[in-house]
């Protein structure tokens, strides 16, 4: 089986153990970080284009981390989750697709989920999902799940960070093969550092920090953990 135990946050370098995260802390995070601000604080944004990483409000990031958090888990395991077909529907699929035929842009349908607890809901509800993909499959079965898509900028530099699971091919030109593993620590590590834009969107407000966030995955990369204000590769396709 694929193993986790309380605050896994690293993919490991030896695959033997096959440890998957423990994505209930990245609700704990969110949940640390966004207590007690005002609306003025939750919703604050920066729109010049030098300075793409503060587009999204505190808001919006956690929109965006439970838009991840249900988007890819049913995309990516829906046939291990509901092999019956019998999905859930927690939010209008249809609405809040991939790609420019989506109503809503990386984000939640806003006008049903705007408030921080209706927001939670649906994080809590995609990481369960993912918990349940890591605590019931065995880590055979998520290595031996293969997808080869066409990638992207922004893709192949992150997946640098891991040590396995994700690689750029040749054949068909620029496309990326992921392991349904390699996947599953992709999207921890894409929660992990919309949590860390909002503690940057915090700082730069003045605000304190709640969380000493490790700095593992996406985050030892200098343009999401801030070191630096630039932005990071785009999503054009290789």
């Amino acid at each position: 089986m694929a193993h986790t135990s309380p605050d896994v946050v690293e993919m490991p370098i030896d695959p033997g153990p096959g440890t998957m995260p423990t994505y209930s802390l990245l609700l704990d995070w969110t949940r640390a970080e966004t207590e007690g601000l005002t609306d003025a604080q939750l919703d604050y944004d920066d729109t010049h284009p030098d300075r793409e990483w503060m587009w999204w409000s505190i808001r919006r990031q956690v929109s965006h981390i439970a838009w991840d958090a249900l988007i890819f888990t049913r995309r990516r395991c829906g046939r291990l989750l509901w092999p019956d077909g019998n999905e859930p529907s927690p939010i209008d699929w249809d609405a809040h697709r991939l790609g420019p035929r989506a109503t809503w842009d990386r984000v939640l349908d806003e006008t049903k989920f705007q408030t921080l607890p209706q927001l939670f809901e649906m994080v809590a509800l995609g990481n369960s999902w993912l918990t349940e993909v890591v605590t019931t499959q065995s880590i055979e079965t998520l290595r031996s799940a293969v997808e080869t898509i066409h990638g992207n900028h922004f893709w192949a530099y992150v997946i640098t960070t891991l040590p396995r699971g994700a690689e750029l091919v040749d054949d068909p030109p620029g496309h990326i093969r992921y392991t349904l593993e390699g996947s599953l620590w992709m999207v921890f590590y894409e929660q992990m550092t919309h949590i860390r834009t909002i503690q940057r969107l915090k700082e730069h407000q003045g605000l304190p920090l709640a969380v000493d966030l490790p700095r593992v995955g996406y985050l030892r990369l200098p343009e999401y953990w801030g070191e630096i204000d630039s932005n990071g590769p785009s999503m054009r396709r290789l």
